[in-house]
């Protein structure tokens, strides 16, 4: 759910910033508008003293009145398309362009009625100079005039009513900036739901509706096929498992039987020299093939988790000591040499695991030198305590792991030309016991040696389910004079 939450998160930080983005770009309109206004101040203003020169313009002549040709030039430029002079007495003592249906003379109800208004629908301007008043009209719908009228006291308040409209715009956009997060979060919860799901291998079935309907229906019908193909899987796996281990099972009375006539043959006197190691070869091959039957029900087992694991409280160093002294035991030739390397931190202390599969593998990597070493080798096994991690180092003096096999064991691969089935058992073992399997260069020879790390755990937490046998660390016995933990 973290990462639906930064989804909304993402989109409400968007929306924020919308918010913003109109806020300024409102802010940008009402100081253009303002500039504007400015602007248009001026242009009155010019206006005034345009009114003015043209009334300035005017001189009597005799009797009559008349305008320079400076004022003419004024009115056109103005845009003006009549204008007219009136006396004290409302009287038109001079004018240009004025319609014909005009009177000649205006009460001072009528001159009142059109000094900031219109006059038939002409736009008037005056201006007023020495007892005259000078008259101009604009052309017919060219100029909308309107009569504002504000208290004082109203006008006063306008920067108050705008920081208390701002804040409330503010806190409206919020509002809504948050109410869409929601929704949108709703919309999406059952589709992270899913998602989980489907991550942990559960099935899921997401509403079909909504915003985000469409993408449930594709999230189910993800569900549906995933399912359908793990149970193919499984039905697969276990059918290849159980093959495996009937093939194991049929081969082992025949296989017993060959190899008990095989050591009769290799023990009884009457036969030659040659007959005998005949019988000794097929005896050895037998062991063999048994072992590799073994190891190939072993490693389907812990491929498909079939095989449980028997955890105890166990001593490393002294699960190691009897791994190598078993091959002593047995005969381990002059050439071979196993030296062990562990401090005393490391015999002290006490792991988990199923001591039955960690000295299987301990058997696989010692047995892998020795078997790939015939001219013989050293190898040097280290227990080394770091954190929370025991580490087991293996490296020989010989031909070591090749960079080959290496790379498929860390890709978790198998080819047809390699045969790493001890190996691969080994990885799986490690791995089912919460390791990782490494493989370091040895600096000394060039080749890979081989490392694998085990968790090291201070105690059980109490209430946790227990499989086969397990000792708190507090009741564990100390290590016999062998280093093995009795049980």
């Amino acid at each position: 759910m973290k990462s639906l939450l930064g989804i909304v998160r993402r989109y409400t930080i968007n929306a924020v910033l919308i918010t913003l983005v109109i806020l300024l770009f409102n802010a940008g309109a009402f100081v253009f508008l303002v500039y504007q206004a400015g602007k248009e101040n001026v242009r009155t203003d010019s206006l005034r003293d345009t009114l003015a020169l043209i009334c300035g313009e005017v001189s009597k002549e005799g009797e009559s009145y008349v305008l320079s040709e400076e004022g003419y030039e004024a009115l056109s430029e103005r845009g003006y398309v009549w204008a007219m002079l009136l006396d004290a007495e409302g009287s038109v003592v001079w004018a240009w362009n004025l319609p014909e249906d005009f009177p000649g003379r205006y009460s001072l109800t009528e001159v009142a009625g059109f000094a900031r208004w219109y006059y038939r629908d002409y736009p008037v301007r005056v201006w007023g100079e020495d007892g005259m008043l000078l008259v101009t009209g604009s052309p017919k719908d060219s100029v909308v005039k309107l009569d504002l009228e504000y208290p004082a006291r109203t006008l006063r308040a306008v920067p108050s009513m705008l920081r208390i409209f701002f804040v409330l715009n503010v806190l409206l956009l919020l509002v809504l900036a948050v109410w869409f997060a929601f929704r949108f979060y709703r919309a999406l919860r059952p589709i992270a739901e899913g998602i989980e799901a489907l991550a942990k291998g559960k099935e899921t079935a997401a509403p079909e509706r909504g915003l985000t309907g469409e993408l449930a229906g594709k999230l189910n019908q993800t569900s549906r096929t995933l399912q359908a193909q793990r149970e193919k899987l499984r039905q697969r796996d276990d059918a290849r498992t159980q093959w495996i281990s009937g093939v194991s099972h049929d081969i082992r009375t025949p296989l017993s039987l060959i190899l008990g006539v095989s050591d009769e043959l290799a023990a009884d006197p009457s036969l030659g020299e040659e007959q005998r190691k005949g019988a000794e070869t097929i005896k050895k091959q037998s062991l063999q093939i048994r072992q590799l039957i073994a190891d190939l029900n072993l490693t389907s087992k812990l491929e498909y988790h079939a095989q449980p694991l028997r955890l105890s409280w166990y001593s490393p160093a002294g699960l190691l000591r009897e791994t190598v002294t078993e091959y002593y035991n047995n005969g381990l030739e002059e050439r071979y040499g196993i030296e062990l390397r562990i401090g005393q931190k490391e015999e002290e202390l006490l792991l988990e695991g199923d001591t039955a599969l960690l000295k299987r593998a301990l058997q696989n990597i010692i047995g892998n030198s020795i078997r790939h070493n015939p001219e013989g080798v050293s190898l040097t096994i280290t227990l080394k305590a770091q954190g929370r991690e025991l580490f087991w180092d293996f490296l020989d003096t010989g031909s070591g792991i090749p960079g080959r096999v290496a790379k498929l064991l860390n890709q978790n691969r198998q080819e047809a030309d390699i045969h790493i089935m001890g190996l691969r058992i080994v990885r799986q073992i490690v791995v089912a016991h919460g390791g990782r399997l490494t493989f370091p260069l040895n600096q000394k020879t060039g080749t890979y040696g081989l490392r694998f790390s085990l968790p090291v755990r201070t105690g059980i937490p109490e209430g946790e389910a227990t499989s086969g046998t397990r000792v708190r660390p507090e009741e564990a016995p100390p290590p016999g004079p062998d280093g093995q933990v009795p049980r």
